[in-house]
C-alpha cells in the first residue's frame, strides 16, 4: 500500500539529531510519514522543495501560473495512479485536488484531507455547490464550530466529516520542574489572529510583571502587531527557537493566548504546548476556540477584546499558586487523554489505511 502526503510548506530537513537530543520536536508531517510506514504503508512526502526540482511540465506551469498549492493539486493529481490514498494537509489544497479528480472522470485513489476552516465563503462554492466533498473519503476538522458548519452548512455527510483534536508533540512540551517559575511573568506565542494590542493594554496596568512575546510563527500570514510598536517597560517581543520557547513556557507563571473574534482553531497550536507544558493558560473565547480549554478546570477564559478581564484573570492566577497548579496540572493531563501528537497520528493512520485497502495500485 502506497500513500503520498502532500505537505504545503518545506519539510525540516537534516532535524533528527536535534529531535534525538530534545532540542526540537518532532515535526507532524514526520511522525504522519514514519506512523504510515510502522503500519506497513509506504509513505513519500512531496512538499515546496520537492515542487521546485518538479520536471513535469503541467506542474511546474501551475506553479508559475497559479502558485504552490494548486502546483501541489497537480503534482498529486499527476501522480494518483501509483498511490492508494493521497494525503492532503489543508483544504488549500485538497479542494483543487478534488477538482482534478472530478473532472479526470476516472477512478480515482483514496483522498483524505484536513479542513482548517471550511467557513470561509468561496468554500461553499467548492463543498456545497460543486460538492468536491464526493472526492474526499475523509475530511478531518480541528473545531466543532467547522464540523457543524462542514455538515449544516456545506452538507458534507457526517461518516466523511471527523471531528479530532490537534496535537502537541507532549514528549518535547513537557513540564519543567527543575526551572523556576517565576509568579510575575506573563509569556505568549504566535501570531495567527493575536489580539496583541488587548494584551497590551493590560500589561500597562500591571507594571509590576513582566511580559515576554515570542512574536513569531512559521505558519501565520497576519501582520506582528507588536512590531513598530511603542510597548510597555514591561513587555518586550522577538523570535524564540523552539528550545528558548519551551524555557519560556516553564519559567512563566501564566501563558497568555489573546485573540481577536473568529471561528476556527485560531491560537491552538500556542495553547496546546502550554497546556502539554503544565501551565495556567489564559485563552479568549472566540467562537472558535471551544474544544481546549474547560473554563476554570484546565485553563481559563476571557471575553473579546477585553483588557479588564485580561488582568482580572492574571491578578487571580498570580495570587492563587494552588489554582495555578491545578490548571496546570489538569491541562497536562488532557493534552495526554485527547492531544498527543501520537494520538493526531493514530486517527490519520487508521483513515488513510482504511481508505486506501479499497483502492489497488495498478
Amino acid at each position: 500500500m502506497k500513500t503520498l502526503l502532500l505537505i504545503p510548506s518545506y519539510r525540516k530537513e537534516n532535524i533528527a539529531t536535534a529531535v534525538s537530543a530534545d532540542q526540537h520536536p518532532t515535526m507532524d508531517y514526520d511522525a504522519l510519514a514514519a506512523g504510515l510506514e510502522s503500519r506497513g504503508t509506504c509513505a513519500e512526502l512531496y512538499d515546496y522543495r520537492a515542487l521546485e526540482a518538479e520536471s513535469d511540465a503541467l506542474v511546474k506551469l501551475a506553479r508559475k501560473t497559479m502558485g504552490r498549492d494548486i502546483a501541489l493539486a497537480v503534482a498529486g493529481w499527476r501522480r494518483r495512479h501509483h498511490y492508494n490514498t493521497l494525503f492532503t494537509n489543508g483544504e488549500n489544497v485538497g479542494l483543487f485536488l478534488a477538482l482534478l479528480l472530478r473532472l479526470s472522470g476516472k477512478k480515482r485513489p483514496g483522498h483524505v484531507t484536513i479542513g482548517h476552516r471550511l467557513s470561509t465563503g468561496k468554500k461553499k462554492l467548492f463543498f456545497g455547490t460543486l460538492k468536491l466533498w464526493q472526492e474526499m473519503d475523509t475530511v478531518f476538522v480541528y473545531a466543532t464550530t467547522q464540523q457543524k458548519h462542514g455538515a449544516s452548512v456545506l452538507g458534507i455527510p457526517a461518516e466523511r466529516l471527523r471531528l479530532i483534536p490537534f496535537h502537541a508533540d507532549a514528549t518535547f512540551w513537557r513540564p519543567r520542574p527543575e526551572v523556576t517559575e517565576n509568579e510575575k511573568q506573563v509569556s505568549a506565542a504566535g501570531l495567527e489572529w493575536r489580539d496583541y494590542p488587548t494584551l497590551l493594554a493590560a500589561a500597562e496596568r500591571l507594571p509590576e510583571t513582566s511580559f515576554p512575546l515570542a512574536a513569531a510563527s512559521p505558519w501565520s500570514k497576519h501582520n506582528n502587531e507588536t512590531e513598530k510598536r511603542t510597548m510597555p517597560a514591561n513587555v518586550s517581543a522577538r523570535r524564540y527557537e523552539y528550545v528558548e520557547l519551551r524555557e519560556l513556557y516553564a519559567s512563566s507563571a501564566i501563558v497568555a493566548v489573546p485573540l481577536y473574534e473568529n471561528d476556527f482553531q485560531a491560537g491552538i497550536t500556542a495553547i496546546l504546548e502550554a497546556m502539554a507544558c503544565g501551565k495556567a493558560v489564559v485563552v479568549t473565547q472566540t467562537e472558535g476556540q471551544t474544544d481546549a480549554i474547560s473554563d476554570g478546570e484546565n485553563g481559563l477564559y476571557v471575553p473579546v477584546g477585553d483588557s479588564a478581564s485580561w488582568e482580572t484573570a492574571i491578578r487571580r492566577l498570580q495570587a492563587d499558586p494552588a489554582l495555578r497548579q491545578k490548571l496546570g496540572e489538569n491541562a497536562r493531563l488532557w493534552i495526554e487523554q485527547n492531544a498527543t501528537l501520537d494520538r493526531w497520528v493514530e486517527s490519520l493512520c487508521t483513515a488513510i489505511i482504511s481508505c486506501g485497502s479499497k483502492n489497488t495500485v495498478p
